[in-house]
């Protein structure tokens, strides 16, 4: 099985980095996860931050499971799609402990 921590991030201002930085030494992984496109989404700057001020404390690179690159569908079963869902996280998630 696969053991992790969950940060529910509340608010970007003020982002409780202290939180984060204290996760990535714990578990020495980071996965973003967002329902946007990667391109400056909020898991970019959690990732820039890691990379400024834990880098060495990774086992692999961060990781951002996030939307594709596309406008969000209206329609429930269209959405349903393109969000990150927990299979799509889950699968993520092994690929990357598993490469």
């Amino acid at each position: 099985g696969i053991d992790c921590e969950v940060i529910d991030v509340r608010s970007l201002v003020p982002l409780d980095t202290q939180a984060i930085l204290n996760s990535v030494g714990k578990t020495h992984r980071l996965f973003t996860v967002e329902e946007n496109p990667r391109l400056c989404g909020w898991g970019a700057e959690v990732v820039s931050i890691i990379a400024e001020e834990a880098f060495y404390d990774l086992d692999g690179p961060p990781i951002r499971i996030t939307t594709p690159h596309l406008p969000l569908p209206a329609a429930d079963a269209l959405e349903d799609m393109i969000l990150p869902t927990v299979d799509r996280i889950v699968g993520r998630v092994r690929d990357a402990l598993e490469s």
